[in-house]
């Protein structure tokens, strides 16, 4: 269930010429968002959230407030810069207060320029593969923010990291390739906050490898079909864990291998999703904390049913499954089976949007029934409602101690 990441992400949009220029996919979302509310490159987002942990001992778990400044320019005709942070106070009885107090984060922060039919990026990028939902099958290049519990915008969830990208268009396709010179990791929830159970002593010197990050992929359109062939050497966004004889345990760089594929197909209201993976050397854990490498297959499969201009239903399966597994590998089951079923309706002119998610993990019984709401009160105003139920009775399942976790939030969004 740790795989699940409990993110919601919407489709990868295809790259957009613009003013010469071949956009980054995410940039190119953002700059057509942009266009929609002001013509002025600067855009700014002031949000205010709230969340109440419903079950005893109940609390409130979120009051913040934070600030994002979005950035886009072209300049001398060839080139674009490309920005986008966001910088959030925890304030009074959020559980983040006491240990952070404040937070900012840079997912973009990039220059972009295009010769012919190449495409260059340069800076701190957040690069995205894949197409599921429920696990990163292939979306593993980016590490993730993963402090709080139900936060389903992947874009947010996904850390900036400073990388050079290049892609080439042609007639037989996208060819892209990336280099990250020196890799980022997840983040963690930090002690003192209401996520943390962390149980280890860490020694402060981090080991393994100290390598960058290269991959290439090659993506391919038709009228109602993609497929996107991708190959990459990675390290790890979680470190690897080892045991020490004192009692302490070191964090380990790990690299392994990535290839995989992903596709799309799109037939009359139906579009069918697919994706899988082999990583050749990933890092676990046996009963004594010490690192054993494994080859892992991860597969997806994903089912769209557009019932009519505002209801959509969808259903996804992912299966993680350890080739060599023995129940000395602690944490992971040989296969770990995940089940989304997501319906979404519009209303109101497109104003009122309503989510219904549920998640099923096997085989540590464990699931999280998700209903989130966004209303558009005017071109600058949106309004928000979320409330999100865990259950399990499974002590190995990752939700065990978040259980208790049934939430209620709201948020009120300004933007200009």
């Amino acid at each position: 269930m740790a795989a699940l990441g409990f993110v919601l992400d919407g489709r990868l949009a295809q790259a957009q010429e613009v003013a010469g220029l071949q956009l980054e996919p995410a940039a190119a979302a953002d700059s057509a968002d942009a266009a929609d509310t002001s013509d002025s490159p600067l855009r700014v987002t002031l949000a205010q959230e709230a969340a109440y942990k419903a079950e005893q001992p109940d609390r409130l778990i979120k009051n913040r407030t934070s600030v994002r400044l979005e950035y886009s320019q072209y300049f001398l005709d060839h080139f674009v810069v490309q920005f986008s942070g966001k910088t959030t106070a925890f304030l009074k009885k959020d559980h983040r207060h006491d240990a952070e107090r404040t937070d900012t984060t840079v997912s973009q922060a990039y220059v972009q320029t295009s010769a012919g039919q190449t495409s260059v990026r340069a800076g701190i990028q957040a690069l995205a593969w894949g197409e599921s939902l429920l696990a990163p099958i292939t979306d593993v290049v980016s590490p993730r923010d993963n402090r709080e519990l139900f936060n389903f915008n992947l874009e947010e969830l996904r850390i900036g990291q400073p990388m050079l990208a290049v892609d080439q268009y042609s007639s037989f396709g996208r060819w892209s390739m990336f280099w990250i010179p020196k890799p980022a990791f997840n983040k963690n929830p930090k002690p003192g906050t209401a996520y943390s159970f962390d149980p280890f002593r860490y020694r402060a010197r981090i080991e393994g490898d100290d390598g960058g990050e290269y991959g290439a992929s090659w993506k391919k359109n038709s009228e109602n079909a993609d497929v996107t062939l991708m190959a990459a050497s990675l390290v790890d966004n979680d470190y690897g864990l080892a045991m020490n004889a004192d009692g302490t345990v070191t964090r380990v760089k790990e690299r392994y291998a990535l290839a995989g594929l992903s596709f799309t197909y799109a037939l009359k209201s139906f579009v069918l999703r697919g994706e899988a993976a082999l990583k050749s050397s990933k890092a676990f854990n046996d009963a004594a904390l010490r690192i054993v490498k494994k080859r892992a297959f991860d597969s997806y499969l994903g089912l769209d049913y557009r019932y009519s201009a505002t209801l959509t239903v969808g259903v996804e399966l992912v299966d993680q499954h350890i080739a060599g597994w023995t129940d000395a590998i602690q944490g992971y089951a040989r296969d770990n089976r995940s089940l989304l079923l997501n319906v979404s309706k519009t209303m109101m002119n497109d104003d009122l949007t309503v989510n219904l998610l549920h998640f099923q993990n096997r085989p540590y019984r464990a699931s999280v029934t998700v209903l989130e709401s966004t209303y558009k009160w005017n071109d600058h105003v949106t309004l928000g409602f979320n409330a999100s139920v865990p259950d399990t009775n499974d002590r190995r399942s990752a939700l065990w101690n978040v259980r208790d976790q049934k939430q209620v939030g709201f948020r009120i969004q300004y933007q200009f």
